[in-house]
């Protein structure tokens, strides 16, 4: 399987990768952080993830949702992905960090762990892009650079980049004009999986 996918699947998935890459990856620790917002449950499964994430994204993003959480001149905005168990369906969260006042019914928590994650900067030039990278981190970098991805959330962090974009550029047909710049963050499991 090693030798199917390193001539078969890899120059694919390093094509989609490299068109979408601005910069990484690379190995940084993160602080805990307690985030607040919205959520909703999809699948990879029939590929509800592209139909339902989208409109979830743009209801919460165009309508700022995000704005009552948020204080005064903070942008940070957090989609996150926390998987289920059966590797299938996950629950998506659209958040910013949670400050001590928010607390409500109405709204989605989570906290993404301390730890090492590996984090790349990339064109969000649409809702494929990030799902181009993630396969290619997932499948061959973390791998070939003797690490495995741990148990909690994946994320992207859009901030000032994405926002002045997107307010120049908007989106159009799913695409994002302009440089639509995010970071993307995979957690990484405490010890390299195999010496250097």
């Amino acid at each position: 399987m090693n030798l199917l996918k390193n001539i078969l699947l890899a120059p694919v998935l390093k094509q989609g990768y490299k068109r979408n890459l601005v910069s990484g990856p690379e190995v940084i620790n993160l602080e805990k952080k307690s985030c607040i917002g919205y959520s909703i449950t999809t699948s990879l499964k029939r590929n509800r993830k592209k139909k339902e994430i989208p409109p979830f994204f743009h209801d919460i993003y165009d309508n700022n949702k995000l704005n009552s959480l948020w204080e005064q001149n903070e942008q940070n905005m957090y989609c996150i992905f926390d998987m289920h168990p059966n590797s299938q369906n996950f629950d998506y969260y659209i958040a910013t960090d949670k400050k001590a006042m928010h607390h409500s019914m109405k709204y989605a928590e989570i906290t993404l762990p301390k730890g090492k994650y590996v984090r790349v900067e990339l064109m969000k030039r649409n809702h494929s892009a990030v799902s181009n990278i993630m396969m290619y981190l997932r499948a061959i970098w973390l791998e070939a650079n003797g690490y495995k991805a741990a148990n909690s959330p994946a994320f992207i962090l859009y901030d000032e980049r994405f926002h002045s974009n997107y307010k120049q550029h908007g989106c159009i047909d799913g695409n994002y004009p302009g440089k639509p710049i995010a970071s993307f963050f995979i957690p990484l499991e405490d010890e390299k999986t195999i010496s250097a």
